[in-house]
């Protein structure tokens, strides 16, 4: 059973009122577990490296106890960058939720230092990582979820016929328990 979720959140303007709807699905789907929402900095302008450090500090203030990573958007690809150098224990699982690839292959996406590295499938073939992504989505195409399942071969993909940039209907899914 999940104790904690670490959510964190993509890029762009965020609802001062906590109604981001990834998150709040997450909350009522799992009412039992620890929700951590961190504020990450500068999400209209982030920092590749400002991001690191914050999750980094997120993911120590995580007692030892059983925990899952679910990241929306530019939160997802940034979580799997940060376990490209460091997995922590009792991590059991990680969902990204319509996650961009920052790869060649999609060039009208800037990088900015948010590239995973080359050999992040290697790396994070023992990690237990669930990409989904809705074919609706019009801010992070879903060839961006094909990438990362190609970049992550142990993945297991997801692809919800709806829900645009945030998709909720994949909580009902048990891909946390």
């Amino acid at each position: 059973m999940v104790q904690r979720i670490l959510f964190l959140h993509g890029a762009g303007p965020q609802p001062s009122d906590g109604g981001n709807p990834v998150l709040e699905a997450v909350r009522r789907q799992w009412p039992d577990a620890d929700v951590v929402a961190p504020g990450l900095p500068r999400p209209e302008d982030p920092d590749p490296e400002q991001w690191q450090e914050a999750i980094g500090r997120a993911i120590r203030a995580i007692p030892d106890e059983p925990w899952v990573i679910v990241g929306h958007s530019l939160g997802g690809s940034e979580a799997l960058r940060f376990l490209c150098h460091r997995i922590p224990t009792l991590l059991q699982r990680v969902v990204t939720v319509a996650a961009p690839c920052w790869c060649p292959e999609h060039p009208e996406v800037e990088e900015q230092g948010f590239a995973l590295p080359s050999t992040v499938g290697r790396t994070l073939a023992d990690l237990e990582i669930v990409v989904v992504h809705a074919e609706d989505d019009d801010v992070v195409p879903p060839a961006h979820a094909h990438c990362l399942s190609e970049r992550l071969p142990s993945a297991q993909l997801v692809l919800l016929p709806s829900g645009g940039h945030q998709p909720t209907s994949w909580t009902d899914r048990g891909l946390i328990a």
